[in-house]
């Protein structure tokens, strides 16, 4: 009788003969030259064969960040900008080569618009656009196009749910100890000379490999909100354990980014996962709270700051807003007068830097406003607002749905929190938190089918 072949074997017999090939090879012609497109062809073909190993790609690149950027033809990219289109391509053509069902159900088609509506946007406004601020425009384009695209990816990928939201969990932990590691080498971003290089002159804040406080505390708090999720629906002691292990590391992560948008995702997160999942964790939180300002003074100074700036928003004169909320709600102004000035489809998608008033060309923090949603109005304008306010309407409608699950209660909470911090911070748009969305998102999704 003939052996039967174990078909994971026989799928991995492809990548591997790329690999074999490819150094057999190096080793007769040029060695460096070969294995980098040995290299290339071995991802594509993994990618083909697995398309679990290309959102495991994608997550990992998120964790060098600002450490792994490219030179490439001239632009300078995150890892995950070559990653993730790259990943895209390949899905997209296994789904043709495939004939695999593309799943039109509501919220895919609210993405699906919102895309189209961004490429419109563009293309409307490219007149106003020089060649070269027009590929800048493209290239933030072709970022989200690319990011976004793992919404689908991951619905295909929803058998692994438990697999890939753990890669997500862990990606959270292993950034949470390269910003303790970084805290210590770089307390200040002005004597390590980062400030020269356009990055805010930081001094005794956790940022992570993403040189942001505010970003990294928006990605933190996101992830333990999904994580908390988890924890309230976990029944094995063993295994609630080692999650709150997992929490306790990139609370303390978050706490020490001072970032008051931080706190607020956070706090609205715990709020949303304490009156839904279980009311015992506000206790938890009062307490934590007291304790981080009992222990840090510098916390309990942000988070008087932040009661202060809430209280002057909210018109009390006798309170002044700090230099950085001013530039906040600037930032809000500017938003609100080029989407006034373009309120259809916006200036277009990826070229807000290019009709602000005041625009850096070595800031990092200077092509979009602080608001995430104005940052969308302004570009796309209204029918792009509109479009993605129904994805993330119909995204919150079915994490309430699934609110008894770990991924819907976590889900919803991190949505919620994500939403308050996008308003101080462009959050929504950065890459590797936008990621999360897309993948978390597109596993809740799937359920749907």
């Amino acid at each position: 009788m003939q052996a039967k072949i174990n078909p994971v074997f026989e799928r991995g017999k492809i990548p591997l003969s790329f690999l074999v090939l490819g150094i057999a090879t190096a080793a007769v012609f040029h060695p460096v030259e070969v294995l980098l497109i040995t290299g290339i062809a071995t991802f594509l073909a993994v990618c083909y064969q697995y398309p679990l190993f290309g959102i495991f790609a994608a997550i990992l690149a998120t964790l060098p960040e600002e450490f792994g950027r490219i030179e490439i033809m001239g632009n300078s990219l995150l890892l995950l900008d070559v990653i993730t289109p790259v990943v895209m391509l390949v899905w997209l053509a296994r789904k043709l080569i495939r004939k695999e069902t593309f799943h039109f159900t509501k919220v895919n088609a609210s993405l699906i618009a919102f895309l189209s509506i961004a490429i419109l946007s563009l293309l409307t406004g490219a007149a106003g656009l020089n060649a070269a601020d027009f590929k800048f425009a493209l290239l933030y384009l072709v970022r989200f196009v690319a990011v976004g695209s793992f919404f689908f990816i991951a619905q295909d990928s929803a058998k692994q749910k438990s697999k890939v939201m753990n890669w997500l969990l862990l990606a959270g932990g292993i950034l949470a100890l390269l910003g303790f590691y970084l805290f210590k080498v770089i307390p200040d971003f002005a004597e390590a000379g980062l400030a020269d290089l356009g990055w805010d002159p930081h001094i005794g804040r956790l940022t992570s490999t993403w040189l942001d406080p505010n970003f990294a505390a928006g990605g933190f708090a996101f992830l333990l909100a999904l994580l908390g999720g988890k924890i309230l629906k976990t029944r094995e002691f063993l295994k609630q354990a080692w999650l709150v292990l997992l929490a306790g590391v990139m609370l303390i992560a978050l706490l020490l980014t001072y970032s008051r948008s931080g706190l607020v995702s956070l706090g609205v997160s715990g709020l949303v996962l304490g009156f839904v999942g279980n009311r015992k964790l506000l206790i938890a939180m009062l307490i934590v709270g007291i304790i981080g300002m009992g222990v840090s003074s510098r916390l309990s100074e942000r988070i008087g700051e932040l009661a202060q700036s809430a209280a002057s928003l909210g018109g009390n004169s006798q309170q002044v807003l700090d230099p950085t909320a001013q530039l906040r709600v600037s930032s809000w102004q500017e938003g609100l007068r080029i989407w006034k000035e373009n309120p259809i489809l916006g200036v277009g998608y990826g070229s807000y830097k290019f009709h602000q008033t005041f625009s850096s060309e070595t800031s990092h923090a200077a092509s979009g406003s602080d608001a995430s949603l104005l940052n969308i109005g302004a570009t796309t304008g209204t029918l792009g607002l509109a479009a993605f306010l129904f994805f993330l309407g119909n995204l919150l409608l079915l994490a309430w749905q699934k609110r008894k699950t770990a991924l819907g209660l976590g889900f919803l909470a991190a949505l919620c929190g994500l939403l308050i911090h996008s308003i101080f911070v462009n959050s929504l748009f950065f890459p590797a938190i936008l990621l999360y969305l897309m993948v978390s998102g597109g596993l809740l999704a799937a359920q749907e089918k």
